[in-house]
């Protein structure tokens, strides 16, 4: 009866263990501020290959939410979905960004009809860099950025008469964090980086107002 006993509990205590807990807000916000981090240092700028910095964020989002140690099955808290479900909505964007070589500079793997301005490979283009400009912005929120995604491709898509990649009752994350009063800025006046900025923008000839 002892020996019963002594092996429940140990598989209790098993199960204790392995179950992870819930995805929380405040595993969210730590995702945000080490983007904040990132995307605010000029060493991780470019004038040359704007692309990156928005590849790079959102490669780092990815990385982010994998890492999470909570339950990536079930629902993050106050989100209605999983960490699973919005890796899945992110990892095609990375795919594409990365075949055309807006991560890293190389040549795209995807063939590209560079008269046509509508060409998917534009459109990726223009809202990447738009972003990135977006993301060097003293005051740039982590998460309205993504917010500022789906707006550039969806307008561009329009424009060049090319379907939406969303269903129609597809709602953001980002939109959900906004509303729960989660899409937060992070700073601190004092951070050093802000005059490397100020430097950033001196050296590459940019107005003082140029990323805000």
């Amino acid at each position: 009866m002892k020996i019963a006993l002594l092996a429940l509990f140990l598989v209790f205590c098993k199960v204790g263990v392995d179950a992870k807990r819930q995805c929380n807000q405040e595993d969210l916000e730590g995702c945000e501020r080490m983007l904040t981090e990132y995307t605010r240092n000029p060493d991780n700028w470019s004038e040359e290959h704007k692309s990156i910095l928005y590849c790079e964020f959102v490669e780092r989002r990815v990385a982010c939410l994998d890492g999470l140690d909570c339950d990536h099955t079930t629902d993050i808290e106050g989100m209605g979905l999983t960490v699973n479900e919005w890796l899945g909505m992110i990892e095609p964007g990375i795919t594409t960004m990365r075949a055309y070589g807006f991560c890293d500079a190389s040549e795209s793997t995807i063939e590209i009809d560079y008269d046509d301005y509508c060409d998917e490979y534009y459109i990726q283009k223009n809202c990447s860099e738009y972003l990135s400009d977006y993301l060097k912005s003293r005051y740039a929120l982590t998460c309205s950025a993504m917010l500022k995604a789906a707006p550039c491709f969806m307008v561009w898509r329009n424009r060049c008469g090319i379907p939406p990649n969303q269903a129609p009752d597809f709602v953001s994350p980002y939109i959900t964090l906004a509303e729960m009063g989660n899409c937060v800025l992070f700073y601190d006046s004092s951070d050093p980086v802000f005059q490397k900025q100020e430097d950033y923008r001196t050296e590459h000839g940019l107005g003082y107002f140029a990323y805000f």
